[in-house]
């Protein structure tokens, strides 16, 4: 699958890195280009990088990887999004972790959706810290990850692509609910930092029954 990372952080350059050991051709995308090129040379797998909009028309899934702030700029410098799926894994944490920058309604990925027309908006991989994404498994348990969309296709690939990541994915139904499952990173934020568990957690989804 070809997987556009808008970002080139800690969140951005590792999701990339992980996808690229799974046989996915990855394309990152910058502000300057120059530095998305170094990113994926470190990287190998055939990684490439560009711009924004060189990004997004490379990718089959385009993953929004940017600081809160950057995000609405971001998509729109990214270009035409229509029929892409856009990955939206922005938090809305305040600088200094001091609460957040929006308020849950509309949610960010509601927002996001505005603003990239035509693409169907996926809502994910924004309640684990990215200290975590290498080592999913706690004990005999996976780590969950929520997520939510208007597109069921759209939902199925991304769902496939966390699986792959090592997460137990929660399909948490239409878009809307981002408004729901966003504030969980803030209560990741809340334990991590604040009540110090340290950054070695993550949310776990227990069931009696299979789940979809």
């Amino acid at each position: 699958m070809k997987i556009a990372i808008i970002g080139t952080g800690s969140l951005g350059s590792t999701l990339g890195k992980m996808w690229a050991e799974k046989d996915h051709m990855i394309m990152f995308g910058s502000r300057d280009p120059q530095k998305a090129k170094k990113l994926a040379n470190s990287i190998g797998s055939g990684a490439s990088g560009g711009t924004y909009e060189e990004a997004a028309r490379f990718g089959d899934v385009i993953v929004l990887a940017v600081p809160w702030s950057a995000a609405k700029e971001s998509v729109k410098t990214a270009g035409d999004l229509n029929g892409k799926i856009l990955v939206d894994s922005t938090t809305t944490v305040a600088p200094h972790l001091g609460g957040t920058l929006i308020e849950r309604t509309p949610s960010a990925a509601e927002k996001v959706a505005k603003w990239a027309v035509g693409a169907n908006v996926i809502k994910a991989v924004h309640t684990v810290g990215v200290e975590s994404l290498n080592k999913l498994q706690f004990g005999s348990q996976q780590a969950s990850i929520f997520i939510c969309g208007d597109h069921l296709g759209a939902k199925s690939k991304v769902k496939q692509l966390g699986i792959e990541l090592g997460f137990d994915v929660i399909d948490a139904g239409p878009l809307i609910n981002a408004r729901l499952i966003e504030p969980l990173a803030m209560l990741w934020i809340e334990l991590a930092y604040n009540q110090g568990m340290g950054t070695d957690i993550a949310f776990k989804l227990l069931t009696r029954r299979k789940t979809k």
